[in-house]
């Protein structure tokens, strides 16, 4: 008995095509979002920065959330502003 490559298209298998998830940080949507507004950055890797090593939190305001989780950073180019930090209170 010879094996052929149709046994996929005999069950259907065969036109279906292949789903491609692309993952991305909450940075990198962030970063995307502000180009699509005319604001040039790159998000960078998590933790990859000094920036992000320091407390996320300040005891100086009044009902501020000590618990604070770094979603990441984005450097932006051609502002005042360097870097811009995406940080979760939980």
């Amino acid at each position: 008995m010879e094996h052929d490559d149709t046994h996929e298209d005999e069950h259907g298998h065969g036109e279906i095509e292949p789903v491609v998830a692309k993952i991305q940080s909450l940075s990198q949507t962030m970063a995307e979002e502000m180009k699509k507004g005319g604001v040039q950055g790159d998000a960078l890797d998590i933790g990859s920065h000094p920036l992000e090593k320091g407390p996320y939190y300040s005891q100086l305001f009044a009902l501020s959330s000590r618990l604070v989780t770094n979603k990441g950073l984005i450097k932006v180019r051609g502002k005042n502003i360097d870097f811009i930090q995406i940080l979760q209170r939980n």
